[in-house]
């Protein structure tokens, strides 16, 4: 699973920066190209850390801050962890990417 996880994160990076080559299209969908980037840099963050097993360690490394306030729950209270938000994938907020 790491393993297909890390396969799409390069293969949605890749996309991306072949959409960037366009310079009127990345103008033009700046918003959408950084969707993108985060969208691969998440795969790489749960391949990782399904690569080390969940380890607290790994989780701890976690530097998108998304994914770090969803985890931080699996995190040891000693560590320096957010306490972990309810989100709902259906809110129109959940991807401000997307939002007006």
């Amino acid at each position: 699973m790491a393993g297909v996880l890390s396969e799409i994160g390069l293969e949605v990076e890749a996309l991306g920066e072949v959409l960037c080559r366009d310079p009127a299209f990345a103008a033009r969908h700046v918003r959408e190209l950084q969707a993108i980037d985060l969208i691969a840099q998440k795969q790489r963050a749960l391949a990782a850390i399904l690569v080390s097993g969940m380890c607290e360690q790994e989780m701890g490394k976690i530097t998108i801050d998304s994914l770090r306030s969803r985890f931080c729950g699996f995190l040891d209270e000693g560590t320096d962890a957010c306490p972990v938000e309810d989100v709902d994938p259906g809110d129109a907020g959940y991807l401000s990417f997307w939002g007006d």
